[in-house]
């Protein structure tokens, strides 16, 4: 074996950076609080140990309400470290506090040696003046789903406007077995008997499989070549989001027909749309940070602002409709 091959095989096991991105929508009152809790807890997570790089977002007036913040560890287990840790727990409670709602947290984690993440989309048509019953059983889903093995994290996007009237929850897990682990477990189905009244309809997505979608450095006679699993995840992130949201326009079409036939018709035009359109888009847009094969930490920063800002501007515009 060449010293070429064996530097490629080395590189190759090298465990990839794991990334967690946090969405705060702060109390006009508790600004000045929670900027020196955020400076407070980036000083923390860049002294502590296998920190990568941070990079905080303001809010914008009139475009973007809330403040994100990214946390970039060099592997999964020193990012499960960073969350497990004492300090970051006491500057986390001092940033809650200064929130007028809870934070949302999306966590990217992946290994070459690991299965690729997955994920499962789920929209729920809240039934009229059940929504405090609602909120209250996510609560209780959230907590059971955080038990079962590879749990990785809920995020969820509240219902907007005229045509955006559903919920919408993306729980990830690390493989498909530990999803699998929750989807068919007795605790989830006792939980969709008490969900039952509360909701008129709900939805489910799946999302694995992901390497067909990025049609990247292909060519005649050339094997696939795709990124890492959690660049695929986000981008799929970037492009499910709208695309669930576009359907919900749709879904008076076709609002009479049984739950299994508007289930079909929603997956039929979700993994069509994702397939031919949405997806060969997004990945050519993304395309200088999906592909790169340096580690570039200006580049890998540039591609997560880019999705974290892209995705906070799909929840302002369909708010506004």
């Amino acid at each position: 074996m060449s010293n070429e091959d064996s530097t490629e095989t080395r590189e190759a096991h090298v465990p990839q950076p794991a990334t967690a991105i946090a969405s705060h929508l702060v109390h006009p009152d508790k600004a000045g609080e929670y900027f020196a809790a955020q400076t407070a807890i980036t000083e923390a997570a860049r002294k502590f140990p296998g920190f990568v790089g941070t990079e905080v977002l303001g809010p914008i007036a009139g475009l973007q309400a809330e403040w994100v913040a990214i946390f970039r560890l060099e592997s999964n287990e020193a990012m499960k470290r960073w969350l497990n840790s004492p300090e970051r727990a006491q500057h986390a409670e001092r940033i809650e506090a200064c929130l007028a709602e809870p934070s949302h947290m999306l966590l990217l984690a992946s290994d070459d040696n690991a299965e690729p993440p997955v994920a499962m989309v789920f929209t729920h048509r809240v039934a009229r003046d059940k929504e405090a019953e609602y909120l209250e059983w996510r609560r209780k889903a959230i907590a059971a789903q955080a038990h079962y093995p590879g749990y990785l994290a809920t995020e969820f996007f509240k219902p907007h406007g005229t045509f955006q009237n559903e919920w919408v929850d993306i729980v990830r897990y690390d493989n498909v077995g530990d999803l699998n682990r929750w989807m068919e477990s007795k605790e989830r189905a006792a939980l969709l008997k008490e969900l039952d009244p509360i909701v008129e309809s709900m939805h489910a997505h799946p999302v694995t499989g992901l390497e067909g979608w990025f049609a990247l450095n292909r060519g005649s006679g050339v094997t696939v070549s795709g990124p890492p699993p959690w660049k695929q995840a986000l981008a799929v992130l970037f492009a499910l989001y709208p695309t669930v949201m576009v359907l919900n326009f749709l879904n008076p079409l076709w609002h009479n027909l049984s739950f299994a036939q508007s289930m079909l018709i929603g997956n039929i035009l979700s993994v069509g749309l994702l397939t031919y359109l949405v997806m060969p888009w997004v990945s050519r847009f993304l395309n200088f940070w999906l592909t790169a094969r340096t580690r570039d930490w200006m580049n890998e920063a540039l591609g997560l602002s880019t999705v974290a800002i892209g995705i906070v501007l799909f929840v302002l515009i369909f708010q506004a409709l």
